[in-house]
């Protein structure tokens, strides 16, 4: 096609083919160009996002993915350099509040990969206007039973939270991926993930999120509420 593309924009091509010739060539490889430069798009920007929409959420996700450390941000605003852990599994919930509206925060707790964790999604995601899922995209590139488990709880929330407005997905520990850029990385998990029911959990509303880094964290937080 780049040939083509530079026999157009010759100006000897152009100016010894006939005029319906010329036409002919032009039309079509404009609309190639054009198919591809928006095929480029979809995967150079960032996966678009809207604040959302509701005030009560609930925050879901795997073990170590940066819940804790989420949640912390929020309710204290208390940042740290370093990955919160913590041995509790459970943790309280409390309210966030921005300059327009005051979020509710549910209680919740860390539960394993077995399917225990289906029957607590479901009612949490139920009592709930928005859901926030985290998981580590570290691992979920490496790791491809960790990949599936991943899979397995966004299918779940999208079953019973579709509308892409009142649900945001966080990819964390961005430090420990082999590319360290954000673009790079949500890309990557939107091409594994595009042939999925469930693929706009990370087609839309979908932020990367080194949190050991502030800025990264504040991009996020504004990415989902504004």
């Amino acid at each position: 096609m780049n040939e083509i593309i530079q026999n157009i924009l010759n100006e000897d091509f152009l100016a010894n083919a006939e005029p319906q010739q010329a036409i002919v060539w032009f039309v079509p490889v404009i609309i190639a160009v054009a198919a591809a430069v928006a095929g480029v798009i979809i995967y150079i920007n960032r996966t678009p996002s809207k604040p959302v929409v509701g005030t009560s959420i609930c925050v879901l996700g795997q073990k170590e993915s940066g819940k804790t450390t989420f949640l912390n941000w929020l309710r204290f605003d208390k940042f740290t350099d370093s990955y919160a852990q913590t041995s509790n599994t459970e943790y309280e919930g409390f309210k966030y509040e921005t300059e327009s509206t005051i979020y509710k925060i549910a209680s919740g707790k860390d539960i394993g990969g077995d399917n225990s964790y289906k029957s607590l999604y479901e009612t949490l995601i139920s009592k709930n206007e928005i859901c926030i899922f985290v998981f580590d995209v570290a691992k979920f590139l490496k790791d491809s039973a960790y990949r599936q488990e991943t899979w397995d709880r966004a299918d779940l929330i999208y079953h019973f939270r579709s509308d892409r407005t009142k649900r945001h997905t966080i990819g964390t520990h961005l430090n420990n991926t082999d590319s360290k850029d954000v673009n790079e990385i949500a890309n990557k998990v939107v091409r594994l993930s595009e042939n999925k029911r469930f693929k706009d959990m990370f087609a839309f509303n979908f932020t990367v999120v080194d949190f050991a880094k502030r800025d990264s964290f504040k991009d996020c937080v504004k990415r989902i509420f504004g």
